[in-house]
């Protein structure tokens, strides 16, 4: 059993990743929240809403310990220099905490060490720094800590038929409007991962001995042409589909998608340059090998349940 605190728990994904280790029934679940009133879970007595001041180290260290957590896990939105500031508090709390042994920081996404190593600044070289930053204090602590890489969040592609916390975002494909906007020419791969998929593997990586500095998590893996051809499949319609050349997206000029406009803040243009230039795909040993009983939902899958008819 392990006694387990997830920063940003109420949020999306972080809502995901709780309800995946409830599910286990094996351990101790906390949520760390700015107030006590965390409405996603108030009324759940399997979790236990901990009060954090973020500002504070010695504070966070304090209810860190006198909780016995042993394991933090930071799902934190990581868009500003105050919530990267948070986090870097977060992490130097559990070290002050004496009871932390382990820490994984808010990834789940791309590499973005290697993308820092290779100067690409995906979707700008601040988020990379807050990113990175986080990653370079916990190297040079005591704690074991993992990077959670996960890719694409394959939700999007379900909604609204598919139960998310995630708020819609229409990336590449508008499947309601039957419209695709490519990044490329489509025949990059992509790694895609269902929220629910994540949690289920950082579920289980509670019960490893011991973390690896990076866990590359991969739901399916697949290129855009392929995920463009089992949403017409599923659809039974042909889209009307969009090829954005990498010069474009450099210029941050993308097809912009009908229902994805007010979105851009959340998942700016300049991520789709990646998406066409292998930033959403990972090579090596990946967290699926290690924990072969988890399994995942495949994006044909999740297209067929979601828009198999409609």
């Amino acid at each position: 059993m392990v006694r387990v605190a997830i920063a940003g728990g109420t949020g999306g994904l972080g809502r995901a990743v709780v309800e995946a280790i409830l599910a286990t029934e094996k351990h101790d679940v906390f949520v760390l929240s700015r107030s006590l009133d965390a409405k996603a879970f108030t009324d759940n007595p399997k979790v236990t809403i901990l009060a954090i001041d973020y500002d504070s180290p010695s504070s966070i260290a304090a209810v860190l310990k006198s909780n016995n957590i042993d394991t933090v896990i930071s799902t934190m939105s990581i868009f500003t220099e105050a919530q990267a500031q948070a986090q870097l508090n977060l992490i130097e709390g559990a070290v002050q905490s004496g009871t932390v042994r382990r820490f994984a920081p808010s990834e789940f996404g791309i590499d973005y060490v290697e993308a820092k190593r290779q100067g690409f600044a995906l979707p700008s070289e601040q988020l990379v720094d807050y990113k990175v930053q986080a990653v370079e204090k916990l190297e040079a602590s005591p704690l074991n800590f993992t990077r959670f890489i996960v890719g694409f969040f394959l939700d999007y592609s379900g909604y609204p038929h598919f139960k998310t916390y995630l708020p819609h975002m229409a990336i590449v494909l508008d499947i309601p409007n039957a419209v695709a906007a490519i990044p490329g020419d489509g025949e990059v791969p992509v790694v895609f991962t269902l929220t629910r998929d994540v949690g289920k593997f950082v579920a289980a990586s509670l019960d490893l001995e011991k973390w690896e500095p990076k866990s590359v998590i991969v739901g399916d893996r697949l290129t855009l042409n392929q995920l463009l051809k089992y949403a017409e499949e599923a659809r039974g319609k042909k889209f009307d589909v969009h090829y954005d050349d990498i010069a474009k997206l450099k210029s941050h000029h993308v097809t912009e998608l009908p229902t994805n406009v007010p979105r851009y803040a959340f998942f700016p243009k300049e991520m789709m340059e990646g998406m066409a230039t292998g930033w959403f795909d990972f090579k090596g040993e990946t967290l699926n090998e290690k924990l072969p009983q988890v399994k995942t939902t495949s994006a044909r899958e999740l297209l067929q349940e979601c828009w198999k008819g409609k």
